[in-house]
């Protein structure tokens, strides 16, 4: 459940990746290939210039993110309580149109995501 919320995390960062005038705000889908299988999320971004702000809802729960969005490039982190405390997760992704992909780190490991805007 844990890893499942942490690869979704990853999607997230994807996702909000694009060129500096396109806006990535809105709603995203987003499928992770976390290590237990495929997971989808939800990603809801706002967005404020260079600043970024939201939520991934996965079906282990919803966390709030913060980030930048600069170029294409998107960088978000969340975090999670897990069995030994918090664990945060950073996303890093590339958006193009209404299309991303990137990585998520969820400190054990690393898991690619792929979205599409809503």
């Amino acid at each position: 459940m844990f890893r499942t919320l942490a690869a979704a995390a990853a999607l997230v960062v994807v996702l909000g990746t694009g060129a500096l005038a396109q806006s990535i705000a809105g709603a995203w889908d987003l499928t992770v290939n976390g290590p237990e299988g495929a997971i989808n999320a939800t990603v809801n971004i706002k967005q404020d210039g260079e600043k970024i702000t939201g939520s991934i809802e996965t079906p282990q729960g919803t966390a709030e993110m913060t980030g930048t969005y600069k170029g294409k490039t998107l960088n978000m982190s969340f975090s999670v309580p897990g069995p030994n405390g918090n664990l945060d997760i950073k996303v890093n992704g590339e958006v193009d149109g209404s299309n991303i992909k990137g990585m998520i780190d969820f400190g054990m490991g690393q898991a690619d995501f792929t979205g599409k805007k809503k």
